[in-house]
């Protein structure tokens, strides 16, 4: 104070200053200070540095060598109490420095120094006030934090610790973080731990405002967890004194005097972090190995808190009823000793915890939502702690308690206003009890309380017989199950344990049909309340439903009892409500017809849906009318005034159990047949009417909320309906409209008839028609599905000629956009109005659905002007694609439904085999032979369809047959890839050869023929006209694929044609030779190695001309005229060749013909060898230099 220069110089403060001067020297404590802070310091620092470098060179071994203390005559406290302020700084810095030194030595046990200096309490006052100066004064050379460590090896360190910390605050910081980060894992366990723990907690009782802070470095790092809940019990004993004035008496018990005990241990124990969790665990592991008794532990002192928490909770309770204040508290409380037990193996005390625990577990509370979950918790704590009942006493309180449950839950259920109630999860424990399933309680139970419990099985002996033998019976569940009533609006967003969640599991255990319960009735209800987001369990409700329906419960099941299953009534009573109108975004407690397009009415709503099967549609003027039976059927069936819930999610559901019943059923036809069974099937009739195509779209746009159920859909759609699950209608997208123009009014006639008369005069008024095809288009599609008969029906209207590529275009988009809601009902509409009218008059039955199943070559038997017009071609093959599919399944299942058992003879003459494994083989050759027959006819007549007409060799025809064979070879191509022998079979069966280098050049795939090898298998045929084909197309493929195979493929070939002309008659030998010799040109361009060979062939096939022609008569004079006609017939084939064909070479048998009258037919063969080799070896000899 004397040092600092005044700021007021007035006679007064200098008096002043001199009073207070006179009275701080009469001080002892002062002057010493003042004595300290006379010293020069940094003459001291720069001995503080050779101490230092000392001590790193020597270690903390040798104590008698010192920079700082030289000459020590008597002890360290008598030199400390006798030097001057100076020697006492540096016996104090040497002593420390030392102490820094020795702790960084490696030990394995914890390392205390004994000092005189800082063992002896009266030094403890001076040794704080010359320490607190040296760091004051001497910063750079100690820092705070490495001097706290070095005071934790002594005597009294935790108290100067706190001294250090109170003169220099700033330092608080880094002090607490420098002892927490070097602290142990478990702070308790070692002297040292103690210490550490002692002095941290008083520096945080010094500076509460970063005791949480302190907490959470503790969290952080996994050290001294002990020192964590010491904190947090301080924290909560602390604001008791600030919060327990003005809080009531019931809720004291949280606010004023817990703080976030609770909730801070239950958090440390369920942390998300795994490390953090086991760190914790093993502290309240190590703390039970010492003494309950000892209160040194910070494990007894958090179960005291815990403990006292318990006591304050039940003095509020009344007659064994639990306050609505506390409910809250208390689950929270009961979800902490859970995750003790469970988590970290506490043991709960007979006397002090077992007792109150049980007391607050049987306490009624109040029927809220925070009752039921707080009942829920007390019977997962039964669960997770059985040792809560290990007396007979608690085991009796714990019986009546749960039958008081029994007969309250429905009272709870309705009084909470909670869609989940505490009766549902009773009902599953004791299904789980009866069928010995205690891995699923304990998983039930983890589920609940949101953590993983390990309980012995063994352990559950007693909760088990309680539940079994005193509060539910097998009997008694079954009955109960039935009555629960199901959960209004169920989906994904409710938590808890639900009555669906029962009922799933007694059907899997079979206590339903065990007990003869009838189920069908709650399971429908309960997929008619089911809404969006799905709930997981309803396709696993739905699987064990259909298998208790159709598969026995024991191997032999000949006494099994098993459910019914729902009627078609009750299944187009859902499907008969319209689930156009229904968002899919909408809640389920929104009624659906509030969802409901303004615009449409409820009788167009409810008639959009209904899809027909074809064989009731009648036509009258111009468009398809549903037949009285239908409309009686639907009628009645929607008179049923089922509630749903959401349509959209109900139809999904009662979609994916048809699927599924009908594929258990077939699969286990075998099964069923042979224990004289009879299970009911359903009829297409009924599968003719479901929107699956449109439901299966809608799912998949909204995948998020049919999660668990879109997988499975899809895969039992692509095994019974693979004709709805093409590519190209994942891939296709429709073009997009404006959905505001939709609603607008259009600007021309949108019904029936004036479809109808539009598409009539498409060929004089296509404006007209395009304006109005424009309007369809923005239509959605469930508006546009009302106008789907005259679409279809007047289709053969747009074959006429002078109809533009734009509205063919136009109406292909308007097609597919129908075909995305009832494709089935679509194809057969169109099919039928593809057909040519009958010439004669006579009246023909309408196709439907099934006709065409049986044979889909009617897709093909249409108009023939359709293989003319690209986009409807292009329908066409669509069609003819999903029919042929349809097809193959339907024949597979037809399989299916009638199983050989036994035969007394076999299908096939002479056959001694006549076992139902032998007669199962025939039947799938004859299944796939009708298949592959099928197929490979459409693949003809498709090839048919692609051969050129006269008025097609130019002009705008040559266009459209080109486009028409780019169609063709395409859909020839997908074929090809699916199946194999498809391609074999149709080159078995030969095509016009004129056909074969376009098949080549415009089917990717034709390589199998290369890499299947089976080329040679059809040159060997005994058929000439067959091994001439082979020829052609070894021909055509060397030239479009060359290579190495190829190669073999067309030396076998040459080598065939050799072996022909030794053993062929006259006639014979001069077709092979004229058919051969373009050929054997372009495999000479494609493989010039084969050039030797097809020279020699060539010679031979010379060598035969001539002596053919010397056998005949004479020609006459100037015969080699005929040459200038074949070039001319060369240079019109090259005229009239497409964009990508290559020329090719006129056929022989068409050459021969116009020149057979002016020369021989030996001679002119022979001047075409030439002209042939003369091609060959130009063409070789080009290919040679390229490559």
């Amino acid at each position: 104070m004397s040092l600092i220069a005044p700021l007021d110089h007035s006679e007064e403060c200098i008096a002043g200053r001199k009073v207070i001067l006179r009275i701080l020297s009469g001080i002892e404590v002062v002057n010493s200070l003042v004595a300290l802070l006379s010293i020069d310091f940094p003459a001291l620092e720069v001995d503080v540095k050779k101490e230092q470098q000392l001590r790193q060179k020597l270690g903390g071994g040798n104590q008698n060598e010192s920079v700082l203390v030289q000459n020590l005559a008597n002890g360290l406290a008598l030199e400390f109490e006798c030097s001057d302020p100076t020697r006492r700084l540096r016996l104090l810095l040497s002593e420390i420095l030392l102490v820094m030194a020795q702790i960084r030595e490696p030990r394995q046990d914890f390392y205390h120094k004994s000092s005189e200096l800082f063992d002896n309490p009266c030094y403890l006052e001076e040794v704080s006030d010359v320490l607190c100066i040296a760091l004051a004064e001497l910063p750079a050379l100690l820092p705070p934090a490495e001097v706290a460590e070095a005071l934790l090896h002594v005597t009294n360190g935790p108290t100067l610790i706190a001294r250090m910390v109170a003169n220099q605050p700033d330092c608080f910081r880094e002090v607490v973080t420098g002892l927490v980060m070097t602290g142990d894992k478990q702070d308790e366990d070692s002297p040292g731990g103690l210490l550490r723990l002692q002095a941290v907690r008083k520096l945080c009782q010094m500076n509460p405002s970063q005791a949480l802070n302190v907490r959470a470095l503790c969290v952080e790092q996994c050290r001294m967890p002990g020192l964590a809940v010491y904190l947090t019990l301080d924290a909560g004993k602390s604001g008791s004194g600030v919060a327990g004035s003005n809080v009531s008496v019931g809720s004291g018990v949280y606010k004023g005097e817990g703080g976030d005990v609770v909730s801070y241990v239950t958090g440390l124990l369920l942390s998300h972090n795994h490390q953090q969790r086991t760190w914790f665990a093993q502290f309240v592991k190590s703390g039970q190995r010492r003494k309950y008794e000892q209160q040194a532990s910070a494990l007894v002192a958090l179960r005291t808190d815990l403990s006292e928490r318990l006591r304050n909770l039940l003095l509020f309770n009344s007659n064994d009823t639990l306050p609505d204040s506390q409910v809250i508290h208390a689950t929270a409380l009961l979800r902490l000793y859970c995750a003790l037990k469970s988590l970290a193996n506490l043991k709960f005390s007979e006397d002090k915890e077992i007792g109150l625990l049980l007391q607050l577990v049987t306490c009624h509370p109040p029927p809220s939502a925070a009752g039921v979950r707080f009942v829920s918790t007390g019977l997962c704590m039964l669960i997770a702690c059985p040792s809560l009942i290990s007396s007979q006493e608690n085991e009796r309180k714990a019986s009546e308690w749960i039958k008081w449950l029994v007969k309250e839950e429905a009272y709870f259920a309705g009084a909470s206003g909670v869609s989940s109630s505490f009766g549902a999860m009773l009902l599953l424990m004791a299904i789980h009890f009866h069928v010995q399933q205690l891995s699923a309680i304990i998983e039930l139970v983890s589920a609940a309380l949101g953590m993983k419990v390990i309980t012995r099985a063994n352990n559950l002996s007693r909760i088990k017989y309680i539940f079994t033998h005193d509060v539910f019976t097998e009997q008694v569940v079954t009955a109960h199950a039935v009555k629960v009533p199901v959960t209004s609006g169920l989906n994904a967003n409710i938590p808890g344990f639900l009555p669906v969640h029962c009922v799933y599991h007694q059907l899997k255990s079979r206590m339903f049909t065990k007990h003869k319960v009838p189920i069908k009735d709650w399971i429908y209800n309960q997929i008619c309340a089911s809404s969006t987001p799905l709930h997981p369990v309803m396709p696993q409700l739905i699987e064990v439903y259909v298998n208790s329906i159709i598969l026995p419960a024991s191997k032999g099941g000949l006494s099994d009892t098993f459910n019914e299953p729902i009627s078609e009534e009750e299944i187009m009573a859902v499907f008969s409500q319209s689930i156009f109108t229904e968002k899919t975004t909408e809640i389920s407690s929104i009624v659906a017809s509030r969802s409901a397009a303004p615009f449409r009415s409820l009788s167009t709503r409810k008639s959009v849906l209904l899809e027909r099967p074809l064989s009731t549609f009648s036509h009258s003027s111009g468009h398809i009318m549903p037949s009285p039976s239908i409309i009686s059927s639907h009628s009645s069936s929607s008179d049923m005034n089922v509630p749903v819930a959401s349509v959209m999610t109900s139809q999904l559901l009662l979609l994916y159990y048809l699927l599924l019943y009908e594929d258990m059923r077939l699969n286990n036809t075998h099964q069923l047949l042979a224990n004289s069974r009879r299970v009911h099937s359903y009829s297409p009739h009924l599968f003719a009417q479901l929107p699956i195509r449109y439901l299966l779209s809608h799912a998949q746009r909204e995948q998020r909320l049919y999660a668990g159920l879109f997988s499975p859909l899809v895969k039992l759609l692509v095994s019974h309906y693979p004709q709805l699950c093409l590519v190209e209608d994942w891939l296709y997208q429709s073009p997009s409209a404006n959905s505001s123009l939709g609603i607008l009014p259009p600007k021309v006639p949108l019904d029936p008839h004036s479809v109808t008369k539009a598409m009539e005069d498409a060929a004089d008024k296509p404006g007209r028609l395009l304006v109005l095809l424009d309007c369809l288009m923005r239509m959605p599609p469930h508006q546009l599905w009302q106008l789907a008969a005259p679409i279809t029906s007047s289709i053969k209207c747009l074959l006429q000629p002078g109809v533009p590529r734009k509205v063919l275009d136009t109406y292909r988009q308007i097609w597919m956009r129908l075909n995305s809601l009832f494709p089935r009902r679509l194809w057969a509409m169109t099919v039928e109005g593809l057909l040519p009218e009958d010439t004669q008059g006579r009246s023909r039955k309408i196709l439907t659905e099934d006709d065409i199943i049986l044979d889909p070559l009617y897709v093909l038997r249409c108009d023939d002007r359709v293989f003319r017009c690209a986009p409807l071609l292009q329908l066409v093959n669509y069609m003819l694609q999903v029919y042929l599919l349809s097809s193959r399944t339907f024949l597979s299942q037809q399989m299916q439904n009638t199983p050989v058992v036994s035969a007394p003879h076999s299908l096939i003459a002479g056959s001694s085999n006549t076992s139902p494994q032998a007669l199962e083989e025939e039947r799938e050759k004859l299944r796939g032979a009708l298949v592959l027959t099928q197929e490979s006819a459409a693949v003809q007549i498709l090839l048919e369809a692609c051969l050129m007409k006269d008025y097609e060799k130019a002009g705008a025809g040559a266009l459209i047959l080109q486009e028409i064979r780019s169609i063709v070879c395409s859909y020839i191509h997908q074929a090809f890839l699916k199946d194999t022998t498809l391609a074999k079979l149709v080159h078995f069966q030969g095509y016009p050869g004129e056909l074969i280098g376009l098949v080549v050049r415009g089917v990717p795939s034709m390589h199998i023929a290369i890499g299947l090898n089976w080329i040679p298998e059809l040159l060997q045929l005994p058929d000439l006209d067959k091994q001439l084909f082979a020829v052609e197309l070894t021909s055509h493929l060397a030239l479009q694929n060359a290579m190495p195979s190829t190669l073999s493929i067309s030396r076998l070939a040459i080598n065939t044609l050799a072996t022909l002309l030794s053993v062929l008659g006259e006639e014979e030998r001069l077709l092979i030779m004229e058919a051969s010799l373009p050929s054997l040109v372009g495999i000479g361009k494609a493989f010039p190695a084969l050039i030797d060979d097809l020279v020699h062939l060539l010679v031979m096939y010379g060598q035969v001309a001539t002596a053919q022609s010397a056998l005949s008569a004479a020609p006459a004079p100037k015969s080699i005229a005929f040459l200038d006609s074949l070039d001319q017939e060369i240079k019109d084939a090259e005229e009239y060749k497409m964009d990508y064909e290559e020329c090719p070479p006129p056929s022989p048998k068409t050459v021969y013909k116009k020149l057979v009258r002016k020369v021989p037919r030996e001679d002119s063969l022979f001047a075409r060898i030439i002209e042939a080799f003369k091609k060959l070896i130009m063409e070789s000899t080009m290919t040679h230099n390229l490559y």
